[in-house]
């Protein structure tokens, strides 16, 4: 089902975001560093989803960064509760390159749940054993 059309609101990006919502999103982060990150983002749309919701939108980042060209995004929504509206997201890679011997790719993902929305772009670099983690890549 194609994401609702609506212009989504930037949010300011503050230092270590990316890296936040990779913990976040269970893509590598030790015990306590989640815990600080579960805390730094309550407030958002990735922070207030379920275990599964987060794997499956982990997933769904993980899909992006290894079969998407650039330019092509992944859509992924959940199912609306009793409780919960629907979460719709768009993930895009938008550009590639090798940093410091990596593949990265930069990414924007844009969330939607109800009237809220958020969006994020930040960068993702393959590990020698296959996980993709958020970290700054330099400005050529």
């Amino acid at each position: 089902m194609p994401m609702p059309h609506a212009a989504p609101a930037r949010l300011p990006l503050p230092p270590g975001l990316a890296t936040a919502l990779a913990f976040a999103l269970g893509l590598g982060a030790p015990a306590p560093a989640r815990a600080y990150v579960d805390h730094y983002l309550t407030s958002t749309i990735v922070g207030t989803m379920t275990q599964s919701e987060a794997r499956a939108f982990a997933s769904a980042v993980n899909r992006a960064l290894t079969t998407t060209e650039d330019g092509t995004a992944v859509s992924w929504r959940t199912q609306a509760t009793p409780r919960r509206p629907a979460t719709y997201a768009r993930i895009t890679p938008l550009q590639s390159k090798t940093d410091r011997g990596q593949p990265c790719r930069q990414i924007r993902s844009e969330l939607m749940r109800s009237s809220n929305e958020e969006s994020w772009t930040g960068w993702f670099c393959k590990q020698p054993d296959g996980r993709w983690r958020a970290r700054a890549v330099e400005e050529e």
